[in-house]
């Protein structure tokens, strides 16, 4: 991915809090974190696709298997 920060307002008591989280890591909420430049580049959206597609198989599979996910 590249080296921009996506910014997340998660909950902190009865308030929230700024989260940054650099872009293609793992969000506060489990997905992926993408920032607004990467979104836009359709080559971009494509390979994030086809990796979480391939990292579904392959928790399908150990799913199937009794290994759990990875």
């Amino acid at each position: 991915m590249c080296d921009n920060k996506v910014s997340y307002h998660v909950t902190s008591g009865y308030d929230y809090r700024e989260v940054k989280v650099q872009c293609g890591r793992t969000d506060p909420y489990g997905s992926r974190a993408v920032c607004d430049e990467c979104s836009s580049d359709h080559h971009k959206m494509e390979e994030i696709e086809r990796h979480e597609a391939s990292v579904e198989a392959d928790n399908q599979s150990a799913r199937s298997a009794g290994w759990g996910e990875f």
